[in-house]
């Protein structure tokens, strides 16, 4: 009796797990005439995948450059990812994910010959594709979400630091939100990793801002009204001691929007 009840328990999990959205990051040097990738992304690309939004196949596609206040790139160094949203790991992974196999039924030939053309003037030099089920979120519809910031760690306490999101800083950052002018946060756990390394940051986070300046406050510590009150019930210093390794910021070149 007590296998039948596990059984149960762990189907239960699978689905409840299987119904929660699921992301993935596409990080990519790009190498050669940028501006040109980034024309064939944004207004070539990004009519295929709007085609998939309309159809519900993706919750979410969009294209982020690194934002950075200079202009160089370190060795091995990434300048742009794609994220892709979807509602289900089976959305994600399956055909409804394999959006790129309509473009020739999205876009003109004439469409497809000036892909061609601008593609030859740039190339993919190093890639890498990770994925991540979403724990929480948050929105702020007033206004738009220009400048992501990424938070990637390796919490010691992967449960307790996702609880605390969950319990206190959501409700933190949903009530302050227009006060900080933030448009977006989440948390999220990732998925995949691509070698035996145990360095691997196990759990990210975002907050979403229309200006990088207003980015910047937050980061500074400009933009926490009232957070004296969490400040005191946070243990995220026993969570994660170390604090978040890599916080990188992005602009977004192009989204998509559900079809209304």
């Amino acid at each position: 009796m007590k296998k039948i009840f596990l059984i149960i328990a762990v189907l239960c999990t699978v689905q409840f797990a299987n119904a929660q959205k699921v992301f993935s990051l596409h990080a990519v040097r790009v190498e050669g005439n940028t501006d040109a990738f980034e024309k064939v992304e944004t207004e070539l690309m990004s009519k295929v995948t709007q085609d998939a939004v309309n159809k519900g196949d993706v919750l979410y596609w969009g294209l982020f450059k690194v934002h950075k206040f200079n202009n160089s790139l370190a060795p091995g160094e990434y300048n742009y990812v794609w994220v892709q949203w979807a509602n289900s790991i089976d959305d994600l992974l399956g055909a409804k994910g394999e959006w790129w196999k309509n473009i020739s039924k999205v876009l003109t030939p004439a469409e497809m010959e000036q892909m061609k053309v601008l593609s030859a003037s740039y190339k993919g030099v190093e890639d890498a594709r990770n994925f991540f089920v979403v724990d929480d979120e948050a929105y702020d519809n007033n206004g738009k979400a220009d400048y992501f910031q990424f938070n990637f760690g390796r919490p010691a306490n992967v449960s307790g630091f996702i609880e605390e999101n969950k319990t206190l800083w959501k409700p933190y950052f949903v009530k302050n939100m227009s006060k900080m002018n933030m448009k977006v946060w989440g948390v999220a756990r990732r998925l995949t990793f691509p070698t035996m390394e145990t360095s691997h940051n196990t759990v990210m986070s975002w907050d979403a801002f229309s200006s990088v300046e207003d980015l910047m406050k937050y980061r500074i510590g400009l933009q926490f009204p009232g957070s004296d009150e969490a400040s005191k019930k946070t243990k995220m210093s026993t969570y994660m001691p170390d604090g978040f390794s890599y916080m990188p910021i992005f602009k977004v070149l192009k989204g998509t929007t559900a079809k209304k």
